[in-house]
């Protein structure tokens, strides 16, 4: 028989201050129960017809519909529904439209206590006429376990207990109703009634809980001697009512004292809410039975991000499947492994960007296939055939090799006048020593040597034409420490010496402007 509780809604917009009310007073002891909540007033409207509130606490500053417009509408539409304004300190101007709309008084948020929000709210049952509070000790203690499995209790006292749960034995049965079913009520309503025909008709003791608005959770009071028997009867019981149905329930190890619930809530339910991804054809997971494995090592984003850099595109897809497949081993969380692909695809087709891909269609494209995926095997099979579409375009597209030899001539053009060797290239573009000599030889159809000292000598001609430096001083700047060697090299090169090209480059410049001067 349902207890006649003063019913209340709660319309506020951060969740934090929702979550501080919920577990402010203890709400069945005192005669009320939370029958919903919204995050706006034009969201409490929707609800309010289903839902018929006793009293509604709204918060003034709200986004879509604020507190003042929404108090006006209730208080025409809904007269016999009793106010309370939360606001700040800084709404004064808005909370006195409230009043004068009709509304019982209003609480300061920075300053509410549990003492002033229950005086506000026994005020507000005055008003309604009839309406007498009803309290519920078995509901209380509920709330006591509750605020300790949320953390906001750091004890709990077992002894307390015993005129609840008379047996041994304690499990977590729960379901995530928010993933996958946000706001459908009636998977909500269905998930409660197949559990609770199940624990009724066994005759087990049990308390129900919404956590967070997202975990429909039971903690299941049982003989020690029905241990081995609960958990294959309620997998029976639940594989014969959803053959047509997508359900997936934790059911928790055996503990045997209620102080424990704290940690097998953390440890032992809440890890293994999202493994539904992993098993397809489950609609139970007794965790007792599966060992989540912990330990994978992180990402190497360092290597990725250099693979990257050095356009060894082919080197980067085969680390992202690498690294996906061994989460798959490990079961890594669906949430985590989905936003860890995207991110690393993300970084890839950025930098595949510069080659005609079109970027922005091609993220959203592979995003939505991603997150389309219930269970494992199509996700696997998604990654598989995004990696490979990747590969064939950068095989299709991208000359690396070209693209690396430009990055390495690029490099020396930065870096002629350092002291460098062809073993110096090799170890900052990880190429082997032998395989670079050949590699520089059959594109820039000469060796590393001759091409370096054509780079320098090339930055030597342009300074000696300024005129400005000593000869040694520019052999210096061009990284040669031996001037000998410098005009050797010169020589070999343009066909002069440094001073005799200095001397040409000079003359050439005074016929030019003589042959000015004659024109003009």
């Amino acid at each position: 028989m349902e207890k006649n509780y003063c019913r209340v809604l709660i319309v506020e917009d951060e969740f934090i201050m929702r979550q501080g009310m919920k577990h402010m007073i203890e709400w069945e002891k005192e005669g009320f129960t939370i029958v919903g909540e919204a995050t706006n007033g034009e969201e409490a409207l929707k609800l309010i017809e289903d839902l018929k509130p006793n009293i509604v606490i709204s918060d003034i500053v709200m986004p879509i519909l604020n507190g003042v417009d929404f108090s006006k509408i209730v208080q025409k539409k809904y007269p016999e529904i009793q106010i309370i304004i939360l606001s700040s300190y800084d709404n004064f101007e808005y909370v006195k439209d409230t009043l004068l709309s009709g509304a019982v008084d209003y609480i300061l948020k920075p300053t509410l206590t549990p003492n002033e929000l229950l005086v506000t709210l026994k005020k507000a049952v005055d008003r309604i006429p009839g309406l007498e509070l009803v309290k519920d000790e078995e509901v209380y203690y509920s709330s006591i376990i509750e605020k300790y499995i949320l953390g906001f209790e750091d004890n709990i006292d077992s002894n307390n207990f015993f005129d609840i749960f008379p047996n041994t034995c304690f499990r977590l049965l729960g379901i995530n109703i928010k993933q996958g079913y946000t706001k459908n009520r009636e998977f909500i309503k269905e998930s409660r009634r197949l559990v609770e025909e199940f624990l009724i008709n066994n005759n087990y003791v049990f308390i129900r809980f919404i956590i967070n608005e997202e975990i429909l959770l039971y903690l299941i009071n049982y003989k020690v001697s029905d241990d081995k028997e609960l958990v294959k009867r309620f997998e029976k019981y639940i594989e014969n009512k959803m053959i047509h149905e997508n359900r997936f329930y934790i059911i928790t190890s055996k503990f045997n004292n209620i102080s424990n619930v704290k940690d097998v809530y953390n440890n032992k339910f809440l890890p293994y809410l999202s493994q539904k991804f992993y098993y397809k054809e489950k609609f139970l997971l007794n965790t007792e039975d599966i060992i989540l494995t912990e330990g994978i090592e992180k990402f190497d984003s360092n290597k990725y991000d250099l693979l990257l850099k050095k356009k060894d595109f082919i080197s980067a897809i085969n680390l992202i499947k690498n690294y996906i497949d061994t989460s798959i081993l490990f079961k890594m969380d669906e949430y985590k492994i989905k936003n860890l692909l995207k991110n690393l695809l993300y970084n890839l087709i950025v930098s595949l960007e510069s080659y005609n891909l079109d970027a922005e269609n091609l993220r959203q494209r592979y995003f939505k296939r991603i997150d389309k995926t219930t269970y494992i095997e199509e996700f696997s099979y998604e990654v598989n055939n995004i990696l490979l579409e990747l590969k064939e375009f950068v095989n299709k597209n991208i000359n690396l090799e070209e693209d690396r030899i430009n990055e390495i001539l690029e490099y020396i053009d930065e870096n002629y006048n350092k002291t460098l060797e062809l073993s110096d290239i090799a170890k900052a573009f990880n190429f082997n020593y032998y395989y670079l000599s050949y590699y520089f030889n059959n594109h820039c159809k000469e060796g590393f040597s001759e091409y370096l000292n054509r780079i320098r000598i090339e930055k030597a001609c342009d300074l000696l034409k300024e005129n400005k430096r000593y000869v040694s001083e520019i052999s210096s700047m061009i990284g040669y420490s031996d001037h000998s060697y410098f005009c050797r090299v010169f020589k070999k090169i343009t066909g002069y010496t440094p001073s005799n090209y200095r001397i040409k480059m000079r003359t050439q410049g005074v016929r030019v402007n003589e042959e000015k001067t004659k024109v003009k």
